[in-house]
């Protein structure tokens, strides 16, 4: 719900719906597993005289029900041996609320879920970000933990038992209030078999059931140990109302909930009428959202409608943004940026914004995932030669204007990427070989490779008609050395569903990272052979599966960067993936009538996020749609790249902080 659960979102869910940020055009995907707990790290600096208030999270000691003793969570409840933080306030808290921001999804989503088969989108992704809450969240500067609907917790000294203290004052949008009962239904439902969701079957069923100790304490058992366990429970597990599903299976939920919404507790909702299937999906900002008055959420959360419109063409979205029927785009092709924008009028005369970002957002995988399960891309050569005829450093300076910079890792940063992953080159005659040592030393005709009478041929799917332009040159080199890709075009949601169920042979692909990796979900053996999981590509190595289990064990952040690290050579020399590229900023479009705070957007954020710190400012509405009228007028040019994240990191690491106080 606050910019802090947006953050770690980001990181956590899966999307096909928006236009990727990732040069080859393909769709952004988010892995919708859990970030894992934040390492503990220092406040940090003022930046050119701006420094990020902190403040305490708004809670009063008197709410809840006189029938509740103070120790049970009721008032009078001090938080005596209990842990809270204060958190960074992210927002403008002189920031306006109203107005409208709109920007387009590629597609009309599988379901409005955020939970269950085919539910991870950027829409769900978003939409569960700000229409429920989690027991805690992560401060959006430093990634510690921060009250959200539990204003106190508890570890346990063996780290096995967890306690949270709900804040009385949480209720549901039909009024009902927010109780530990809610805690227990939500992981009952995300641990339901038949919800289709083996990857939140896997994590939650890590624990024992919940114990409502109090109408607002909730106590909860792991079953193993794990140092991310708790971030798990405590700020990835998103809260549902008992009443509503307290009753329902995971298949009946599914049914039930596929394209509607119950009680909301997050500071919007999306009315009925708002549903145009096909269309679009708006959300409204709620009048009666129980945050309303907590300092920590203050100038967060400002638009009074957000619109999600489906246009299923990024030339189209971009046509209708310069219209100015779409308020944000995200440019998902290197030349408009490089040559179209920079040439348009009302980017010169300062109505429309092109702006990069650059924040700390975590670096994902994209590229071409390769089904491992289907012959002949089971054999490592094979996967291997795939990768050496994918021309990454012309497609990068000819194709995309040099904005992007080859993928080295599947963990790619310098925290977590295997420092031996060389980067692999364009090598035409060493992808020969190594098809030749596969067994693939024959021709036909047509001059592809052939074996056993079949031939080398791979179907490769696509989401957008961005993704042909790299698509095609890497068929021609494909070509040049025997191999016949076939290219299709299918819709965001045909492919996400083919790519669950593993349907698929190569499939471009654009995923985001998570700021602390989570291998498990992605990588586990387990996972290789079932359906609907973020193992996509039926990866299985015994290796990779103890490190996984050591790995949630080690509570040493330095064991653990190892731990990545090693599993990062492993996938790196398995070709899971043709591995693409990344681009180091957030790039988008959009028209000057929002005001921002002066670090724009908030550390961790991406493309899909950035703005709810942002606010709509009517008075440069005015002077916007003045100057769209008049072509005689200007606005104020806004500077086109924003480093403030960057210059903080520097800040802090030289030791220049005056602290982060108000």
């Amino acid at each position: 719900m606050t910019t802090a659960r947006a953050n770690a979102w980001t990181s956590l869910l899966l999307t096909a719906l928006l236009a990727g940020c990732a040069g080859g055009g393909g769709d952004g995907v988010v892995d919708k597993e859990m970030v894992a707990p934040p390492d503990p790290v220092s406040k940090g600096p003022d930046v050119s005289g701006v420094s990020i208030p902190i403040v305490t999270p708004t809670w009063d000691p008197k709410a809840g029900d006189p029938k509740v003793s103070a120790e049970m969570g009721g008032p009078g409840f001090t938080g005596e041996g209990w842990t809270t933080a204060d958190v960074h306030q992210i927002g403008d808290p002189s920031a306006p609320q109203g107005g409208s921001f709109s920007f387009a999804m590629n597609d009309w989503p599988a379901t409005t879920r955020f939970m269950g088969q085919n539910s991870a989108s950027v829409f769900t992704t978003f939409t569960a970000g700000v229409m429920y809450d989690t027991l805690l969240e992560l401060d959006p500067v430093t990634y510690e933990y921060a009250p959200h609907l539990a204003t106190h917790w508890q570890i346990s000294e063996d780290k096995s038992t967890y306690r949270f203290r709900l804040n009385p004052e949480a209720k549901w949008s039909d009024g009902e209030p927010i109780t530990a009962d809610d805690v227990v239904a939500s992981w009952k439902l995300n641990v339901d078999p038949t919800l289709l969701d083996p990857s939140a079957n896997l994590v939650y069923g890590k624990f024992e059931e919940p114990k409502a100790i109090s109408p607002y304490i909730v106590e909860v058992k792991t079953k193993e140990e794990s140092w991310r366990n708790f971030l798990y429970l405590a700020s990835s597990m998103v809260i549902l109302p008992e009443h509503e599903i307290g009753k329902l299976t995971g298949a009946e939920f599914i049914d039930k909930y596929q394209f509607s919404y119950g009680a909301v507790s997050g500071p919007y909702t999306v009315l009925p009428e708002d549903i145009k299937t096909g269309e679009s999906i708006t959300l409204t900002r709620r009048k009666d959202w129980w945050g309303e008055k907590n300092v920590a959420w203050d100038g967060q959360y400002n638009f009074e409608k957000i619109t999600f419109i489906v246009v299923h063409e990024p030339q189209l979205q971009f046509e209708k943004t310069k219209k100015g029927e779409i308020d944000y785009f995200v440019i998902p092709k290197a030349q408009w940026w490089a040559e179209d924008i920079p040439a348009l009028d009302d980017v010169k005369r300062g109505l429309l914004v092109p702006r990069k970002f650059f924040t700390e957002a975590p670096i994902g995988t994209s590229g071409l995932a390769i089904n491992m399960k289907v012959a002949p891309l089971d054999d490592v050569n094979v996967r291997k030669a795939l990768q050496l005829l994918y021309d990454r450093p012309t497609m990068i300076k000819k194709l995309f204007y040099d904005e992007y910079k080859p993928l080295t890792s599947y963990f790619q940063g310098a925290t977590y990427s295997n420092p031996n992953n060389e980067l692999f080159p364009y090598d035409e005659v060493g992808a020969v070989e190594l098809l030749e040592k596969a067994g693939w030393t024959e021709k036909d005709s047509d001059g592809y490779r052939v074996k056993d009478g079949k031939r080398l041929s791979f179907t490769v799917n696509y989401r957008t008609p961005l993704s042909e332009r790299d698509l095609t040159v890497y068929q021609e080199a494909c070509k040049r050395a025997g191999i016949e890709l076939e290219l299709q075009l299918l819709t965001p949601a045909t492919a996400w569903k083919n790519l669950q169920a593993k349907q698929f042979e190569l499939m471009s692909m654009n995923w985001s990272g998570l700021t602390f990796p989570n291998p498990e979900t992605s990588w586990k053996g387990d996972l290789a052979d079932i359906p609907d999981n973020n193992n996509t590509n039926g990866f299985k190595d015994a290796r990779v599966d103890e490190l996984l289990d050591e790995y949630d064990r080690e509570y040493d952040v330095k064991r653990r960067q190892q731990i990545i690290q090693e599993i990062d050579g492993i996938l790196y020399a398995a070709h899971p993936y043709v591995l693409g590229w990344y681009n180091p900023s957030q790039r988008v479009l959009y028209w000057n009538k929002y005001g921002m705070p002066e670090w724009g957007v908030p550390r961790y954020a991406t493309y899909q996020n950035m703005f709810v710190t942002w606010w709509y400012d009517a008075a440069k509405a005015a002077e916007l749609e003045e100057a769209r009228k008049d072509p005689t007028k200007s606005m104020e040019r806004v500077d086109p790249e924003n480093h403030f994240w960057e210059k903080w990191v520097t800040a802090k690491n030289m030791g220049t902080a005056k602290g982060d106080g108000g």
